[in-house]
């Protein structure tokens, strides 16, 4: 799954020119033992702050007594943003963040044993206008045995800080154990288990993590990026995992599961796959969740049977049954209207499904075709693009997609579903492939004039 949108003004594309080539922005991160508490001094370096932004909606209510503290004087912040005319080039200026116990949205703030999962989102205040070309720095006064775990660049005792991080939901955590490395060739892939002790079955939940990066794998290649942070969040309820894959400051997962949860458990649970196929496309904005989703939706069933995780047949079930839930959860709004306002429709299964089915019938017409299909192109583009943080939209993806296909063929599909209130049409596709729904919604499986590219689609020798 991917993050909603930071509802902030759009302040990371606001810049004016360099100055001089050497600005710099210093963030110095203080924190308390208890973690209840954040001091941060915001310096810059050959500019002056004229004006600071809330990272997200809202990230005003945990200024400490609401106040900015500048060397001209304190000011009272009510809002997302907060003019700072008197302030002179290189001042600094100290705000403090208080954390509550609980907030809104569980994935951005909470409390994990004597841990933190904290977004920065919440805590990284940002000047606008920034010079082009600033180079943004933190560095983090912890107390002894805490760890700061973002997915920023760790240069020495700095870390270096991606603009994306101002303007893209992002991961963040402070933890009593320090993120170690999984062993994900050619990666630097770090996983940091908040209240580690609290993992029952920490081996098991390390294989489950590897084995969903090998299942992504097949797709791409390789994994789909070079550096990301997995932050692992232990709940005391069992059930499916829950994750999402977030691009602000640098790629992360971040994956709420059962902290009892051994081999049996997750040998059936998807996540870990679903949501590392999405580090194979850059972030999009939210109207495109169609894309973004359907992709690794349809994915997560094919390249499970192509590990061998679990067998085509049931890859197949498991579309006809996903397929069944969009359609029965059409709405007279157009697949377009529905993605734009997914989350407040809470239309996922139609907004997933519609994507997936459109990715599929994608594939399809590409293996009849005998051209590139489906897996090149996206394989091409994970290798140039994956890691951008470029502002793509789903028709500047889709046009790459195609252009490595050689036609227009997710475009044409999209053009004509997207404006339309029906699930996608996959009846006709589906005899072809001899494909169909029995007795309560079984998959049975016939011979037909397409049969043989219906199990090409899952063979477990399909290797990148």
């Amino acid at each position: 799954m991917s993050p909603s949108p930071l509802p902030a003004p759009g302040h990371g594309a606001l810049h004016r020119p360099a100055q001089s080539g050497s600005e710099q922005l210093s963030y110095t991160i203080a924190v308390d033992d208890a973690l209840n508490h954040l001091q941060i001094e915001l310096c810059p370096h050959g500019f002056r702050i004229e004006q600071l932004v809330a990272p997200s909606a809202g990230a005003q209510r945990l200024l400490s007594a609401g106040k900015i503290i500048t060397p001209e004087g304190e000011y009272t912040c009510a809002t997302e943003s907060l003019a700072l005319p008197a302030l002179k080039r290189d001042q600094c200026l100290r705000y403090g963040i208080d954390l509550p116990e609980r907030a809104p949205d569980p994935t951005s703030l909470r409390r994990v044993g004597r841990d933190l999962l904290a977004s920065p989102d919440l805590w990284l205040w940002v000047p606008s206008p920034l010079p082009e070309g600033v180079e943004l720095r933190a560095r983090f006064a912890l107390p002894g045995g805490v760890h700061a775990l973002v997915p920023w660049t760790r240069a020495g005792d700095e870390w270096l800080i991606p603009e994306s991080a101002f303007s893209w939901k992002s991961a963040g955590a402070f933890g009593r154990s320090a993120s170690r490395p999984l062993a994900i060739d050619g990666t630097q892939v770090e996983l940091a288990a908040l209240d580690a002790d609290s993992f029952t079955n920490a081996p098991a939940l390390e294989e489950w993590l590897l084995e969903g990066a090998r299942t992504s794998s097949l797709l791409f290649g390789r994994f789909p990026v070079s550096r990301a942070l997995v932050i692992a969040v232990p709940r005391a309820r069992p059930g499916p995992a829950f994750g999402m894959a977030l691009r602000g400051g640098g790629p992360a997962v971040v994956i709420l599961l059962d902290q009892h949860a051994g081999t049996t458990e997750l040998a059936t649970d998807w996540t870990a796959t679903h949501e590392f196929l999405h580090l194979g496309i850059p972030r999009l904005p939210p109207e495109d969740a169609w894309l973004f989703e359907g992709l690794a939706t349809y994915y997560t069933e094919v390249l499970r049977a192509r590990a061998g995780r679990i067998a085509p047949e049931e890859a197949y079930q498991h579309l006809l049954e996903g397929f069944e839930r969009g359609r029965k959860n059409s709405s007279p709004r157009t697949l377009r209207e529905e993605s734009a306002q997914m989350r407040e429709r809470q239309a996922f299964y139609r907004v997933y499904w519609a994507g997936a089915a459109l990715a599929f019938m994608t594939d399809i017409e590409a293996r009849r075709a005998q051209s590139a299909g489906l897996d090149e192109a996206l394989r091409e583009f994970a290798r140039c693009c994956a890691a951008s943080e470029a502002n793509w939209s789903a028709e500047s993806v889709l046009a790459r997609l195609d252009g490595t296909m050689g036609a227009p063929r997710f475009q044409n599909l999209a053009k004509v579903w997207l404006s339309k209130t029906d699930f996608p049409e996959l009846g006709s596709t589906l005899r072809a492939l001899g494909v169909s729904s029995g007795d309560k919604g079984k998959a049975i499986f016939s011979p037909a004039p397409e049969s043989a590219l219906r199990d090409a689609i899952m063979a477990r020798d399909k290797q990148p």
